[in-house]
C-alpha cells in the first residue's frame, strides 16, 4: 500500500527524532525546507506535523516553529512515549517486559536492601486485600517499578517507566481482560525469591508470571479471531445468502 504524502512527512520526522538527529527541545526544519527535502507540498507537511502533534511527539510554539517535545522529568527516553502509544500492541509490550523484567529482578536480588524488601512486601499484602481494578493496577505497577529501581540501572528503570506509561494510557483495558487469578501468589513467590537473594529463582518466577499473561492474551486473541472467522463464513454461506434474500423478498 502506497504511503500518503502526509505519512511520508510523519515517518521522516519521526526517524529524525528516533535517530537523535533532532533532540528533545530542538526545532524542526521549516515547512518549506521539509517540503523541499521530501518533494511534497506545504499542505502535506502541515498534515504530517499535525499527526505528530496529535500524539504529543512535537508541539508548536507561539511565535512560530515546531519543536520536539521535551519531557519535564529527567527521563529523556520518554520523548518516545507518544510514538509507542500510537504503534505498540499488548503482545509486543509483554514480550519486551518478559525480557526486561527478567533482567531487572536478577539485578534487584543482588542490590535490594531491607527498606526495599519492606516496600515490596507491603505491596504484596495490599494486593491480597485489593478488590478494585484501578487499585490493583497501581499496586502492580509499583511492585515492578520498585524491582526496576533496585536493579540500580537507571537506563533500565527509565525504560520500565515508559512501558508502564504506555500500558496505562493505551493498553489498560487489555491489562484488565487478561488478569489471572494466580497473580497475587505469583507476586508473592517473586518477592520471596528476591528476599532470599535467589536470582535464578526470581527470574524463573518472573518469566513464568509474564508468560502466563502472554498465553492468556494469545488464547483470548485466537478465540476472538476464530469466532470472527466463523461469523464471516456463516454470512458468506449459500444458506445464509438464501435466508437474506428470502427476508428481503418478504
Amino acid at each position: 500500500m502506497k504511503k500518503s504524502k502526509s505519512q511520508k512527512v510523519y515517518d521522516y520526522i519521526e526517524g529524525l527524532i528516533i535517530s537523535g538527529e533532532i533532540q528533545p527541545g530542538e526545532r524542526l526544519p521549516s515547512e518549506a525546507r521539509l517540503g523541499e527535502i521530501l518533494d511534497v507540498s506545504r499542505v502535506s507537511v502541515r498534515a504530517g506535523i499535525e499527526k505528530l502533534s496529535a500524539i504529543g511527539l512535537v508541539r508548536k510554539k507561539k511565535g512560530g516553529g515546531t519543536y520536539v517535545h521535551k519531557p519535564k522529568n529527567d527521563n529523556y527516553l520518554s520523548v518516545f512515549t507518544p510514538t509507542l502509544l500510537h504503534n505498540t500492541d499488548y503482545l509486543e509490550l509483554m514480550e519486551i517486559r518478559r525480557a526486561l523484567d527478567s533482567l531487572s529482578v536478577q539485578l534487584c536480588a543482588q542490590h535490594i536492601d531491607e527498606k526495599g524488601l519492606r516496600r515490596l512486601w507491603k505491596i504484596v499484602e495490599r494486593m491480597a486485600h485489593s478488590e478494585d481494578a484501578d487499585d490493583f493496577f497501581e499496586l502492580d505497577k509499583k511492585f515492578h517499578l520498585i524491582i526496576a529501581k533496585y536493579s540500580e540501572n537507571r537506563f533500565l528503570y527509565n525504560i520500565h517507566l515508559i512501558i508502564w506509561d504506555v500500558l496505562e494510557k493505551r493498553l489498560r483495558t487489555t491489562y484488565d481482560e487478561v488478569a489471572t487469578d494466580e497473580r497475587i501468589n505469583e507476586h508473592r513467590r517473586i518477592y520471596h525469591a528476591i528476599a532470599n537473594q535467589d536470582e535464578d529463582l526470581a527470574r524463573v518466577y518472573t518469566v513464568h508470571h509474564l508468560e502466563k499473561i502472554i498465553n492468556t492474551f494469545e488464547c483470548k486473541y485466537n478465540e476472538a479471531y476464530r469466532q470472527a472467522l466463523e461469523e464471516k463464513q456463516q454470512s458468506e454461506s449459500p444458506h445464509s445468502r438464501e435466508a437474506d434474500e428470502t427476508n428481503q423478498d418478504q
